[in-house]
C-alpha cells in the first residue's frame, strides 16, 4: 500500500470512529456546525443520517454545496445563530498540547467564529497532521488580512520576526486567493517553535489590518480523532488514548 492509501485509510479510521462517537455522546444535539476541508467532506459522506434533520451551520460556501449535494437542506446562515451544540471540523496541525493550526481551505474565520459558541468542539484528522510536540511550528499560520492593509500587515509580521509572511495567490485564477469574506490570506511560514501559541495569536490580532488567524488554541478544543492506519487515537478532554 503506498503513503497515500495509508493516509486515506486513516482517514476513514478516523471518520469511521468520529460516526459511532456522534452517535453515542451527540445524538441530542440539534445544532451542528460543520467545517471546511477533505475530512469533513468525508465524514458528512459516512454519517450522512446523523446530520438529517438537524440544524446545520456550514463554515463556507464549499461545505454547504457539500451538504446540498448530500440531500442535507437544512443549513443556516452563521450570522443568525447564537449558539450551537456541536462542531464538527477537521485541522493542518494539531499539537501534543492540542493546540491546532487551521485554514488551508481559507474559512479559518467562520470556522472559528463557530468554535468559539459551540458547546462542543471535535476534530478530526489523520496522524500526519498530529505531531506530538508541545509547540506549533510544522504549518504556516494563516493570517485573513483586510486587502487595503495587506503590504502593512506584511511588512509588521517581518518585523515580528516569527517567521516569513507571503500572500496566498490562486491557482485556478490570476491574483490572490479571496476569502468568502472578501478579505485576503496571509501565509506566516513560521522560522521557529512557537511555545505560546495563543500569546501569538493575540500579538498578530493586535496589527492593523489582520482580522483573525488560523491559530485555534487548545481552549477551542475538546477532543480530537487522529486516525492512524490501524486504528484511532482519542485526544482531549475525558478520552482513553488509542481504540
Amino acid at each position: 500500500m503506498d503513503a497515500s492509501s495509508i493516509i486515506e485509510q486513516a482517514k476513514l479510521n478516523a471518520c469511521d470512529y468520529a460516526c459511532r462517537h456522534l452517535y453515542e455522546k451527540y445524538g441530542d444535539a440539534l445544532v451542528v456546525g460543520v467545517g471546511t476541508g477533505s475530512t469533513v467532506k468525508l465524514l458528512i459522506t459516512k454519517c450522512r443520517d446523523f446530520f438529517t434533520e438537524r440544524i446545520l451551520v456550514p463554515s463556507s460556501h464549499d461545505t454547504l454545496l457539500h451538504l446540498v449535494s448530500l440531500g442535507l437542506n437544512t443549513a443556516v446562515d452563521p450570522a443568525g445563530v447564537d449558539d450551537v451544540d456541536l462542531y464538527i471540523d477537521g485541522a493542518d496541525e494539531v499539537s501534543g498540547k492540542l493546540d491546532l493550526v487551521k485554514g488551508r481551505g481559507g474559512a479559518f474565520l467562520r470556522e472559528k467564529s463557530l468554535a468559539v459558541r459551540s458547546r462542543v468542539r471535535m476534530y478530526v484528522v489523520d496522524y500526519t497532521k498530529y505531531t506530538g510536540l508541545n509547540h506549533i511550528y510544522v504549518k504556516p499560520i494563516p493570517i485573513e488580512v483586510v486587502p487595503v492593509s495587506v503590504k502593512y500587515v506584511i511588512r509588521k509580521l517581518q518585523e515580528l520576526g516569527y517567521g516569513e509572511p507571503l500572500l496566498r495567490m490562486g491557482t485556478g485564477k490570476d491574483g490572490p486567493v479571496v476569502s468568502d469574506n472578501g478579505n485576503f490570506i496571509v501565509d506566516y511560514r513560521l522560522l521557529k517553535p512557537v511555545e505560546d501559541p495563543l500569546s501569538l495569536h493575540n500579538t498578530l490580532k493586535l496589527v492593523h489590518g489582520v482580522i483573525e488567524t488560523g491559530i485555534f488554541p487548545s481552549n477551542l478544543v475538546d477532543i480530537v480523532v487522529v486516525g492512524e492506519p490501524a486504528g484511532v487515537r482519542v485526544l482531549g478532554k475525558n478520552t482513553g488514548g488509542r481504540e
